[in-house]
């Protein structure tokens, strides 16, 4: 085996053991993806409602408001997640 074979160390994201800047960085993106999904559950749920509020649904506004203090909530989790995620290096 040369020395090049022996220092090429696995390839893609590397070790993904505890501690590892890899495993920190896969976990803050998931948390950023995770955040996005809710906020963008929460904007169809709102939308949907205000909908069935336009076309006479009963009680769709109150489920419309709902949604909508819910996805504020959801868009400032999310903007604290990227906030708080360590910075990128290139």
């Amino acid at each position: 085996m040369t020395i090049r074979e022996e220092q090429s160390g696995p390839s893609g994201m590397g070790e993904m053991e505890r501690g590892t800047p890899q495993r920190l960085e896969a976990r803050y993106r998931m948390w950023t993806l995770a955040w996005s999904a809710l906020c963008v559950l929460f904007a169809v749920w709102s939308l949907a409602w205000g909908v069935g509020a336009a076309t006479g649904a009963s009680d769709a506004w109150a489920y419309s408001v709902a949604g909508l203090v819910l996805l504020a909530c959801a868009l400032w989790a999310r903007r604290s997640a990227i906030r708080n995620s360590p910075p990128r290096h290139l």
